[in-house]
């Protein structure tokens, strides 16, 4: 503990983090990206301060308006304001590409690590299940689970205590981790075969100090870009779910907010504002994190940056 103090310790740190921050303020994308993220968090943190309406507040004297003083982005056909529904969803949105995002490669790369470190039949059986899990088409196995694991959840009366987002976060989990399992697990393989580890090793050092000192430091980097990569295709997911209805029924997200417009024929009568507002936030969303991951690739890739 005192040599995590360490004063050397504090200023090498700072050191390092002040020279990663040149390098990603440097990438103009990456601080597009950092802005908007920033911006959005901020709105959906804030967003009852932010909005003078409830999003289940009804305007009875102003239903399905285009933006007007008052409804700065319209009502629906409820006379649910917009405005106030959009900076409520973002929160939902952003969660759940946060959550699922992070566990799916925490997850996916504890299981690689430890499958390349161990080997043998423990290797083969995980490298298994990821391939039965991995040939199985994605949607159509995310839209199976959505819609099982909300029964099996209730019939266990855990939907009290559990958020509905939660359980979109798990189903992405359980479909998504053997990618990043398998691309780790490769990185994994190749630093076992490392001298620094076979020193390690021979010195005597433990499974779990190679591990923790020698592996996991070296597949971080690829962790990082593959979590930031993971966020964006998570809140994609969330909106097609929600889209589909198999998000949360109480509460509002930028898919249920499509699905709304969608199902109070928005495109054939041209109430733009209804669909609008949540396609580009969702845009917005994704591509300030493909500029994030942009940014994060030159930083841990040396080979990437500008002369």
């Amino acid at each position: 503990m005192a040599a995590i103090f360490n004063r050397d310790n504090i200023k090498r740190r700072f050191k390092r983090l002040n020279k990663t921050w040149k390098v990603y303020r440097s990438n103009w994308m990456g601080v597009v990206g950092l802005i908007i993220i920033i911006t959005l968090v901020t709105l959906a943190i804030f967003a009852k301060q932010i909005s003078r309406y409830d999003p289940d507040d009804r305007d009875n004297d102003n239903i399905f308006q285009p933006p007007v003083p008052g409804h700065i982005l319209g009502t629906n056909r409820h006379g649910n304001d917009i405005f106030s529904i959009l900076l409520n969803s973002l929160g939902i949105s952003l969660a759940v590409g946060v959550v699922a995002g992070s566990l799916t490669v925490i997850l996916g790369t504890t299981i690689g690590v430890a499958s390349a470190y161990i080997g043998g039949r423990v290797d083969t059986v995980i490298m298994r299940i990821t391939d039965v899990v991995l040939v199985i088409p994605a949607l159509p196995l995310m839209l199976l689970l959505a819609s099982l694991v909300p029964l099996i959840v209730d019939k266990l009366n855990w939907l009290d205590t559990i958020p509905w987002w939660f359980i979109i976060a798990f189903v992405y989990v359980v479909v998504f981790w053997p990618v990043s399992a398998r691309l780790i697990r490769g990185q994994a393989l190749s630093l076992k075969q490392r001298a620094f580890v076979t020193s390690a090793k021979s010195a005597g050092a433990g499974n779990g100090y190679v591990i923790r000192k020698h592996l996991l430091p070296n597949v971080f980097p690829l962790m990082l870009t593959m979590i930031i990569t993971s966020m964006r295709q998570a809140i994609l997911y969330e909106a097609f779910l929600s889209f589909l209805g198999l998000g949360d029924p109480s509460n509002w997200s930028l898919g249920k907010m499509l699905s709304i417009a969608q199902q109070q024929a928005s495109l054939a009568t041209g109430a733009w504002w209804m669909y609008l507002p949540a396609g580009i936030a969702i845009a917005l969303t994704t591509l300030s994190f493909a500029f994030i991951g942009m940014a994060f690739d030159e930083i841990v890739n040396p080979r990437l940056r500008r002369k």
